[in-house]
């Protein structure tokens, strides 16, 4: 294999880059043919060939002897150790970001402020799975500085076989809550699979940044030697949260305030994270907020939608009972009206019923001026607070939608990303 391997990689360099799918191939790219859930990419060859593919991996074997074609048993395979292997003659450091919530705002916003001082390459979208990851490692080269690669998981050993990819410098852990609990089976087994990362990192000599503010993961910074903390007395930055009305705003230095687009106190963990992981790497620290002020939310994640009439607050790309909960508590403390859009939890297994039941348990705890509950399962949380109006799916919703009066009032729309609420928001004139 490693010779194949070896001759696979001259022709990566070679190349224009990776493609795994035919259709928006760029002429000189290296196709690999790649089993999908819809399709299969060794059916592609020949269109990627003709498509301009420099070459094309595939384990179809009436390919074996044609020109321009490389036969591997596991085309995947292949491509994750194309990828472990070109990281390994990277010498550029790696930041893997993980955990329940906030992966993608983190990343971004690390991203954003590493840029003001390097050429930095961050994970596009949330290709963050066993094809995402290797895809994103592959589009490195000696032009960038430095790279952020988020790795997500739905099972026990997914991170640390990202690791063994990406080979990550240094690492944070957003937070761990119990999310694909499908997948992981227990809330323990969440934990051990998301502390894989700092399992590399020990292994390896790697940094790691740890959110303290979260009780499992403050535990983790007994494993270091040196752990730098995002909050508390030995806290590595000095920053302070001021409030959060909506848009956070926070104190540096003592002395200088900055205030954000981004709404929700739950994302000043991420903005901490984002300026510490610049301090670490020598960005200036005043520079790295100005860049953070900058930063809108968009991709219905905490994005901010201003109506004629109303305010929209989306937050619909992913939701688990913590970020459900911790969404509802800022919500509570915006002023004025307000009007909820809650969607189903997804992939929470057979704690599904009883989490969206604890789910209604809160409602009551809040004092919103209307509720509308929409989904299979949300049925649970309708059952402990029956004065919300339930909905079975969007499409009943949307033939209400434009009797509803939402003017002069702010609306949450909060679900996880399949129940696709944004598209009742677009319904709002």
């Amino acid at each position: 294999m490693d010779s194949i391997l070896n001759s696979i990689y001259e022709k990566y360099v070679q190349s224009t880059g990776i493609s795994i799918d035919s259709r928006n191939l760029k002429k000189g790219n290296l196709f690999f043919g790649i089993l999908g859930d819809n399709f299969d990419g060794n059916n592609f060859i020949e269109e990627s060939l003709s498509n301009g593919a420099s070459f094309a991996v595939t384990n179809n074997k009436k390919f074996k002897s044609k020109d321009k074609c490389v036969y591997v048993e596991n085309t995947l395979e292949c491509l994750q150790n194309l990828a472990a292997f070109h990281r390994s003659k990277l010498q550029i450091p790696v930041v893997g970001v993980t955990g329940s919530n906030g992966k993608t705002t983190t990343k971004e916003l690390i991203s954003l402020v590493l840029s003001v001082k390097f050429n930095v390459f961050s994970t596009i979208g949330n290709f963050n799975n066993h094809i995402g990851v290797p895809l994103s490692i592959l589009e490195l080269n000696d032009s960038h500085d430095i790279a952020i690669i988020e790795m997500g998981a739905s099972g026990l050993g997914e991170i640390a076989f990202l690791c063994e990819i990406s080979q990550p410098n240094l690492g944070i852990i957003t937070n761990i809550a119990p999310v694909h609990l499908e997948g992981f089976g227990s809330f323990e087994s969440v934990i051990r699979g998301k502390s894989e990362l700092f399992d590399y990192l020990i292994k390896n000599d790697g940094v790691a940044f740890i959110n303290n503010n979260d009780k499992v993961i403050s535990n983790f910074s007994k494993r270091f030697e040196k752990p730098y903390l995002l909050f508390g007395e030995s806290s590595f930055l000095n920053c302070e949260y001021l409030k959060a009305d909506p848009f956070i705003s926070f104190l540096l230095n003592e002395n200088e305030i900055f205030k954000t687009k981004i709404i929700g106190d739950y994302n000043y963990e991420n903005i901490v994270s984002a300026l510490s992981i610049g301090k670490y790497y020598g960005v200036d620290t005043k520079m790295a907020a100005e860049v953070i002020c900058s930063y809108e939310p968009s991709e219905n994640r905490s994005q901010v939608i201003e109506k004629k009439n109303c305010t929209i607050i989306l937050d619909a790309y992913n939701a688990n009972p913590t970020s459900v909960i911790k969404a509802l508590n800022n919500f509570s403390n915006i002023k004025g009206k307000k009007i909820l859009f809650l969607g189903d939890m997804f992939e929470l297994g057979k704690e599904s019923k009883s989490e969206h039941a604890k789910i209604g348990d809160i409602l009551n705890d809040f004092n919103f001026d209307e509720v509308y509950l929409i989904g299979d399962e949300i049925k649970y949380a309708f059952e402990n607070y029956p004065s919300a109006k339930y909905f079975k799916n969007k499409n009943e919703v949307f033939k209400i939608i434009k009797r509803l009066n939402l003017e002069n009032s702010t609306i949450l729309f909060k679900a996880s990303r399949g129940m696709q609420l944004e598209n009742i928001a677009k319904e709002i004139d």
